[in-house]
């Protein structure tokens, strides 16, 4: 999963992850199955006893793949998959999906997009039929204007905007730069030569997984996947340029939307299969979020530093809400904070978190880390269960390691690390280190950038 993780963990946590590697009885859950078709897609089930069985296409290709000036290309293939294909016509596959009482989902991310779908759990091979033709019959030709308003118009929801613009910032002279939630300026222009092209390159054999979860058998569903996978073309798509971290800052100040101050800072983090990318994970838990107001325990009395520090600040608090975030790509990371704080608490809320995230490499705790490492695995195992979750779960991890990890290595690795090990790699990789900053809404309090960027290292006298 992670190359060369085993190098930073405990010796007897190492034999116990090699173990469980080399006992997969040992993990008390059903395995990741994985097959490979002649054109190189990987079929990868788990064969459960749900009631529901949820299925999915997952394309190692999304909005990065569009190239540095971001087109939009990929965010249009979102809306074209779900106006049906030439075998089925957008009323004949809503048709179909309510006889079934299934449900269809298309998500197109960052470098990524998934088409998945949840049936009843007889009828994994229906479900895998449908989630194909829509995945590799979208049509061009289905383009119309409602499409291009949408994604000429955006997203407007703020939390969504601001991490688009972080990643504006940090990676602004490479495609991972590209915005996700609009607007696209040069959307109306983009023909069906542009979706087919994108496609081509995209929707290839060696990036292309269909991954289920459900009572099918492997059998079943590598049958049902080789027909109606088996016609995509093989081969993969060139690798990517590794992108730059830029330490910049991309600044909205308009003292006229209210007084509501929306902030984002973020450090270049690590990639997926880093060998420091479950300390990431404990890191970012360790900083935690906070929303004012919420939760069985109040920040005012939290055993979470950073937490009662921005609930206590100044008697009443100064922030409103705050998440420590940590996006893991193919061959970088971010990894940050976003805060929403009234205007007149921009610096105290800033000053909370730099100062939060910069003791990490001097200053955690083993109680610090015993108790994020539970909070962690709750986050990680603690949710639904549903059928679609551990689609997507399976999917991504084929896409990001080229095979599922179970639960139990996980744990495992999480369990391997203590305070010295999370001092050490916030060290690395935070300390007196480039912050991306963007901000929006009334920021007369807002530090200026040299300020946050010194506050990165600690000073002592």
């Amino acid at each position: 999963m992670w190359a060369g993780t085993l190098r930073h963990v405990r010796p007897a946590l190492s034999r116990g992850v090699s173990q469980a590697l080399a006992d997969p009885s040992g993990w008390n859950q059903a395995p990741v199955v994985v097959s490979k078709l002649s054109n190189g897609v990987r079929v990868a089930t788990q064969t459960t006893f749900n009631e529901v069985a949820s299925v999915g296409v997952f394309v190692n290709g999304g909005i990065r793949d569009e190239g540095r000036n971001g087109s939009g290309t990929a965010a249009l293939v979102g809306k074209l998959a779900l106006s049906g294909t030439s075998k089925r016509p957008l009323t004949a596959l809503e048709e179909e999906l309510e006889s079934l009482g299934a449900t269809l989902d298309v998500q197109v991310a960052r470098e990524s997009m998934s088409f998945q779908a949840s049936v009843p759990g007889g009828n994994a091979k229906e479900g895998i039929d449908i989630i194909t033709d829509v995945a590799t019959n979208i049509l061009p030709s289905n383009i119309s204007d409602a499409h291009i308003r949408q994604l000429q118009e955006g997203e407007t929801a703020t939390r969504n905007v601001i991490s688009d613009r972080l990643h504006m910032t940090a990676f602004r002279d490479c495609a991972l730069g590209n915005t996700v939630v609009g607007p696209f300026d040069n959307i109306a222009s983009l023909g069906e030569g542009a979706i087919q092209e994108f496609l081509g390159r995209t929707l290839v054999g060696g990036n292309t997984v269909l991954a289920s979860v459900g009572p099918a058998s492997h059998a079943e569903v590598v049958a049902a996947a080789e027909a109606g996978l088996g016609g995509v073309a093989a081969g993969s798509a060139a690798a990517a340029e590794t992108p730059y971290f830029c330490g910049a800052e991309l600044i909205y100040r308009n003292d006229d939307m209210g007084p509501t101050a929306y902030v984002s800072v973020g450090w270049e983090g690590v990639p997926a299969r880093s060998p420091d990318a479950v300390t990431f994970m404990l890191m970012s838990q360790i900083i935690g979020n906070y929303e004012k107001g919420t939760g069985l325990v109040p920040g005012s009395i939290s055993g979470n530093r950073t937490t009662n520090a921005v609930a206590n600040k100044m008697g009443i608090g100064c922030a409103d809400k705050f998440e420590c975030f940590n996006l893991m790509y193919k061959d970088t990371g971010l990894f940050g904070y976003y805060i929403e704080c009234d205007e007149v608490a921009v610096e105290h809320a800033v000053g909370e978190l730099m100062f939060g995230i910069n003791l990490l490499s001097f200053a955690v705790t083993d109680e610090e880390v015993e108790r994020a490492k539970r909070e962690l695995k709750i986050k990680l195992f603690g949710g639904g269960g549903s059928a679609a979750n551990a689609c997507n779960t399976v999917g991504q991890q084929m896409l990001q390691y080229g095979r599922g990890v179970p639960a139990a290595e996980l744990l495992l690795r999480i369990d391997a690390l203590d305070s010295e090990e999370v001092k050490r790699v916030a060290y690395k990789y935070l300390n007196d280190a480039e912050v991306a900053v963007t901000a929006l809404g009334p920021l007369h309090g807002m530090p200026f950038y040299m300020d946050l960027r010194k506050q990165t290292s600690m000073h002592r006298y």
